[in-house]
């Protein structure tokens, strides 16, 4: 169960990077970025059956470049709001087709994304995490849920 949770939530990802971002994940690791900042990290929690919270983690130059892909604005333009609430908005989007996909028949109320100064490194016994690696950068995403999901029988691919 917790292989076909986190194939979704690959896929979710993968779908919306690439469909709404113009970002394809790589299949071998970036290069390092030695010289970045901490990460731009965006969470927020959801309230259904099960309730639970979704965090997305990126460095700051795949965050910048996502950002002025989405808003077909050149980089050194954007502000650092616009490059958060694009993250923001990254974040309720992949977590909304998680849920969708694993909870279709089920209501679920989002909270607003928020971006967090000082995120909790994830424990992988809490969360299902999942990195990718893109051209400029790494990108995580973490699901947690307060029990485990009952309808990831009707999941279809």
């Amino acid at each position: 169960m917790i292989d076909t949770v986190k194939e979704v939530l690959a896929e979710c990802t993968e779908e919306a990077l690439e469909q709404m971002f113009f970002v394809r994940p790589l299949s071998e690791p970036a290069a390092p970025h030695s010289a970045e900042s901490p990460h731009v990290v965006a969470e927020l929690n959801f309230q259904g059956e099960p309730s639970g919270s979704f965090s997305l983690s990126v460095s700051p130059a795949a965050a910048r470049s996502i950002a002025a892909d989405f808003l077909a604005e050149e980089e050194n333009i954007l502000s650092k709001e616009q490059v958060e609430e694009v993250i923001c908005e990254l974040a309720n989007i992949i977590c909304g087709s998680v849920l969708t996909r694993l909870e279709s028949r089920i209501t679920f109320r989002l909270a607003s994304p928020q971006i967090v100064k000082a995120a909790q490194p994830w424990e992988t016994g809490q969360a299902l995490i999942q990195q990718f690696h893109l051209w400029n950068g790494n990108f995580t995403v973490g699901f947690r849920t307060e029990r485990p999901v009952c309808a990831v029988h009707e999941y279809v691919s």
